[in-house]
């Protein structure tokens, strides 16, 4: 069996040994009764692979949460309402809409399962070397911080839980996010002298120092600690051990799985775990859902080839507009005309017949992409996270792995801080066109002489295309203060029939939303609001609050804003 098999195995199987419910109103422990747990080498091995299930952060679906986050958000449409992200976008959610619910229960079970090893792991310490208890100890502080990032920029000001708690006295008031992130940024400073550099294959997956500033970097972004962010992400650019895929394309699929560009990642194996990614991104003639697909705001949010957008650039053609692109547009998005798994990839409601390549040859069957009710409603897929390879076989159980953070992240974060401090250098030109000049992508070169707003431009719109569907975009257009325009107004589904060939060039606002001369000629797939004041910040679920009065008090240092 697998390194990495053998490690899902453990996460698996010792889940049940640290499980927790209903954190803040039950005495979290529902685990090994025994006085005595967590007391030797074993134990705590058991312990630390239960608080690794952290970086399963699955839907009900089968599906990393990261993929559905996009969907409350302008690049990406997640049908029927899978994990009530449409709700979200729109602006309609409520403290009672159950996501909150079940991904705050989610995050702080996680916690406990960390909190739990960290207060009890003291009985192991005579028995097992210093080396092995740093480091359990350091892995235990990141797991608990990557579950306080996600808390505290989903909801803001949070119960801190930092020890088990007592069940006579379980409920808490909130945290400022300020106090929670200062000391989460000490959990991984700490952290990070205890993990090794890179791991061993017999360590496969397991957290390293680039993970721990990785992370810290991010957490450091998304709350404007710009010079917390520049710092962090230099120390995993500086430390050589990272460096970006030659391909974007094969980078998402198994060819690309386990390079040198992956920093931390949730691990699938077949006839472990298993995920059903492909069933929801897949066409229905795969057989899968289209439930997860990209928009034409993000379609068209791709450059030229020129490095201009295409309402900028000579070299656009509204009637071929998919000629002359970023690559990036055809390795990421599925566009009809595309060929994918041997088929012709048609969405024009009169393609009822397409063609699949049979034994070398051409043959018409019938278009699912065109007939079916539930086909993709904006008219294109990922192909991103999309591998042939698991079609139609493994739709639903596939072993593809997903990346968590990556060097490209890394790169980009260090660059937008080092932009937004005024230290721009040499380095952050080079972390650009690392990421931009990857070999077969090959954009334009960012250059030392652009100006400020225009290496931000640049930098926002790597962030964009380069990391769209892995989960930033939500966070990023609340920190860049464009959430209000970007995701306000109709989101835009397939063209209508007599208007499918109109030739249309967008024009883009300040915050790079296209806007279309007529969006009539687009079926709608729903009108959004967005109140700065109710939206800005997911709700605490209503049940929370009811349990414990104390959720609905104002913290002192209270910050409401992204």
């Amino acid at each position: 069996i697998s390194t990495m098999k053998k490690l899902i195995i453990l996460f698996t199987a010792c889940i049940a040994l640290v499980s927790c419910h209903d954190i803040l109103d039950r005495y979290p422990l529902e685990g090994p009764p025994s006085a005595t747990f967590f007391s030797n080498e074993d134990e705590l091995t058991l312990a630390i692979n239960g608080a690794y299930e952290s970086l399963y952060w699955l839907s009900n679906a089968n599906v990393p949460y990261q993929m559905f986050l996009e969907g409350a958000t302008d690049i990406v449409y997640v049908r029927g309402n899978y994990a009530n992200m449409d709700v979200i976008r729109i602006g309609q959610a409520t403290a009672s809409t159950a996501v909150f619910q079940s991904v705050w229960d989610t995050f702080y079970n996680n916690i406990s399962r960390c909190n739990n090893i960290l207060d009890n792991m003291h009985r192991a310490k005579e028995n097992v070397s210093e080396t092995f208890y740093n480091r359990i100890e350091a892995e235990a502080k990141f797991l608990r911080a990557y579950n306080y990032f996600y808390l505290t920029s989903l909801y803001g000001d949070v119960p801190f839980v930092e020890h088990m708690l007592d069940w006579k006295n379980p409920l808490l008031p909130k945290t400022p996010v300020r106090k929670i992130i200062d000391a989460m940024y000490a959990d991984l400073d700490s952290a990070f002298k205890s993990v090794p550099r890179i791991c061993s294959d017999k360590q496969y997956n397991r957290i390293t120092q680039g993970a721990v500033m990785g992370l810290k970097a991010r957490m450091a972004l998304v709350n404007n600690d710009m010079d917390v962010a520049a710092e962090a992400a230099w120390t995993v650019i500086s430390s050589g051990v990272y460096s970006v895929y030659d391909s974007y394309e094969y980078l998402f699929l198994y060819d690309g799985m386990n390079s040198n560009e992956v920093i931390l990642q949730m691990p699938f194996a077949e006839g472990v775990r298993t995920s059903q990614i492909p069933r929801h991104l897949g066409a229905r003639s795969a057989p899968g859902y289209s439930a997860i697909v990209p928009t034409q705001v993000l379609v068209d949010m791709y450059q030229c080839v020129d490095g201009e957008r295409i309402d900028r650039s000579k070299l656009y053609d509204p009637k071929k507009p998919f000629e002359k692109r970023d690559p990036r547009l055809a390795y990421s998005i599925l566009y009809p005309g595309q060929w994918h798994a041997g088929i012709r990839f048609e969405t024009h409601p009169d393609s009822i017949k397409t063609t699949k390549i049979v034994n070398g040859a051409y043959t018409r069957i019938a278009n699912d992409e065109a007939t079916h009710a539930y086909a993709t409603f904006t008219g294109y897929l990922f192909r991103k996270y999309y591998d042939e390879q698991d079609l139609p076989a493994k739709v639903a159980k596939s072993s593809l792995n997903f990346m968590i953070m990556r060097y490209a992240e890394v790169l980009l974060t260090y660059a937008e801080a080092k932009i937004e401090l005024g230290e721009i250098d040499d380095t952050v030109i080079e972390a650009i066109n690392q990421v931009r000049r990857r070999k077969d992508v090959m954009m334009p070169p960012a250059k030392i002489t652009m100006s400020v707003d225009e290496l931000r431009s640049l930098v926002r719109y790597e962030r964009t295309v380069e990391l769209a569907l892995e989960g930033h975009r939500l966070f990023d257009i609340h920190r860049w203060g464009i959430a209000e325009e970007v995701l306000s107004g109709y989101m835009l589904g397939k063209r209508k029939k007599a208007n499918w060939y109109d030739p249309v060039i967008p024009s883009f606002s300040d915050a790079g939303k296209p806007v279309y001369p007529d969006e009539r000629i687009f079926n709608s797939l729903g009108y959004a609001t967005f109140d700065p004041d109710k939206n800005s910040l997911w709700f605490i679920p209503q049940n929370e609050i009811d349990r414990n009065p104390l959720l609905q008090e104002e913290t002192e240092d209270d910050d409401d804003d992204w």
